[in-house]
């Protein structure tokens, strides 16, 4: 009898040494049955499957699901995983078979780019040059804004676009920079020349892009821009932001708020840090401003963390300041030596949290720390990261499915896993990492690929974003932010549609769905932060051997 069985496999490949498993779902039980890997049509490896494991139908819709490892398969090649019922499925091994997707990432981070220099379209929202100062209304908690009295406006040309919108939050541009300039820190390697017009590889040209834009979020000693655009871009018309008709309205909201500055700082100190080799003279800028940011956040009056209220929610409402803080502090000290930045670092140190996002940088701010040697540091960081492992069938870390599942919090924590692994002295590589990186490869329930990559198999096509959108420009290296709590996207579904007889609904569960529907923002917008951490991912995959 034929059964539909489907074979779930890291479309990328895998290293020769690391474990290398396929989860294999059926609508029956296959217990007992053979399954072939071949190269070259001749079989070099096989065994039957195990006993079945019975889907829960939170993580797996199908009856049941078994494991097929094939981690004594190490020469390099391609091969074809076949089983009865399945449609054979490529694998690749290589020695490096990740690095190739880096390029592919930052290409749709230069698409995101606000400004002048750009990829598939005009130069846009120049018009920032004079972005309109607004300043809390009343008690900064309320989130609510009004023009500055003095009618005052700052140059905020440049940085990138968050998401499927065009509002610039500087939190989330911070975030990127920092992920950028880590990623290349740890691995240079990965990272080649490509689309750089300067002197520096494509990651540290995007990375430089972030910074010259953070350099402007401190134009004097009480301004502070912590969001450029506001609610009304989400209340527009589709639209290339070359034609958006806000640009010359946008408001500049500005605060001293030390979760922006905290994270700004952050930034650009580690840009100085990594940069000075390549130009010294902007290294030298990043550096003094880093410096004048942190200080200004020290002051009395700076508050927690400012934000914009909207009807639906508050946008990266940030509600800690001692991570940015403290990482702030972790990376002037790496960059000046100053003890008075390590004491600081330390004082503001924050604790373990449950899980990594764009708000919360507690395992970076403690991984800095630790390695200072601050021994206190290094137990938050072990805490945290231990709580991540999570018994499933896709080996994922601890969190639930919500908003943004892979691109923050899945891929996030394994980042934060594989550090502290390194850190641990552990030989072997993080189980919550390779889990991460099998899933957002294509070992997960509908077998796609959640980065955009026309070289793979099957991987997504649809991206949240006006500008693919109406160019009609794929989507190259654009990550989806992956499934979504089942509740929340029904909640959300008034506001878009799922063709009929959809491939997808098959695979989705009680627990979590996903959609490749460009109308889709719950699963399929592609947000700069998500994008931070997939590059990170790629940087530290590719050290594995």
């Amino acid at each position: 009898m034929q059964y539909n069985v489907w074979i779930r496999i890291n479309q990328a490949g895998y290293t020769p040494k690391r474990k290398k498993t396929a989860v294999v779902l059926s609508d029956a039980d296959i217990t007992g049955i053979d399954w072939l890997i071949k190269k070259d049509g001749n079989t070099v490896l096989k065994g039957s499957v195990g006993k079945g494991i019975k889907g829960d139908d939170f993580w797996v819709s199908q009856k049941f699901y078994y494991y097929i490892d094939f981690s004594t398969l190490e020469e390099i090649g391609i091969y074809s995983a076949e089983i009865p019922g399945a449609e054979p499925q490529k694998i690749i091994i290589s020695d490096d078979p990740y690095s190739r997707f880096a390029d592919n990432a930052l290409t749709h981070l230069r698409a995101m780019r606000s400004g002048g220099e750009t990829i598939y379209r005009n130069p846009s929202h120049l018009k920032d040059k004079e972005a309109i100062v607004h300043v809390a209304k009343g008690n900064w908690k309320n989130g609510k804004w009004k023009k500055a009295p003095g009618g005052e406006t700052v140059d905020m040309r440049g940085g990138h676009y968050d998401a499927g919108d065009y509002i610039k939050f500087t939190l989330c541009e911070s975030y990127l920079a920092w992920h950028l300039l880590r990623a290349y820190q740890i691995n240079p390697s990965a990272f080649g020349k490509n689309k750089s017009g300067s002197v520096l590889p494509d990651i540290l040209d995007e990375a430089k892009y972030c910074l010259d834009y953070l350099v402007k979020t401190f134009p004097g000693d009480d301004t502070f821009v912590i969001q450029v655009g506001d609610r009304l871009d989400h209340h527009q018309e589709p639209r290339l932001p070359e034609n958006d008709l806000l640009d010359g309205k946008r408001p500049a909201l500005c605060a001293i708020s030390r979760a922006h500055m905290g994270s700004a700082a952050a930034a650009l100190a580690l840009g100085a840090q990594i940069l000075k080799d390549f130009c010294a003279e902007e290294a030298s800028l990043y550096k003094k401003t880093a410096a004048a940011i942190y200080d200004r956040a020290q002051k009395d009056d700076a508050q927690t963390s400012a934000f914009e209220r909207d009807i639906v929610n508050d946008f990266y409402y940030d509600k800690t300041d001692t991570d940015n803080m403290a990482l702030a502090a972790a990376e002037l000290y790496n960059l000046t030596g100053d003890q008075r930045y390590l004491k600081d670092g330390e004082d503001y140190a924050p604790p373990a949290a449950w899980a990594v996002s764009w708000d919360n940088w507690n395992s970076f701010a403690n991984f800095r720390l630790a390695e200072l040697g601050d021994k206190k540091a290094k137990e938050r960081l072990f805490e945290e990261t231990s709580d991540y492992e999570h018994d499933d069938v896709w080996e994922l870390p601890n969190q639930m499915y919500g908003w943004g599942t892979l691109g923050v919090l899945w891929i996030g924590s394994a980042n934060a896993h594989f550090l502290a692994n390194e850190l641990s002295g552990k030989k072997e590589i993080s189980g919550v990492f390779l889990g991460v990186l099998d899933y957002t490869f294509g070992r997960n329930n509908w077998g796609i690929s959640m980065i955009a990559c026309e070289d793979l198999p099957f991987s997504i096509k649809n991206i949240y974003n006006s500008i693919y959108h109406i160019t009609k420009v794929f989507p190259d290296g654009a990550l989806s932010e992956g499934p979504a709590k089942r509740s929340m996207h029904k909640h959300m579904r008034k506001y878009f549609s799922i063709p009929a007889d959809n491939p997808f609904d098959m695979f989705n569960t009680s627990g979590g769905v996903f959609y490749d529907n460009a109308d889709d923002f719950v699963v399929q917008e592609s947000t700069i932060t998500g994008q931070a951490n997939f590059i990170l991912m790629i940087a530290l995959a590719s050290l594995i051997k």
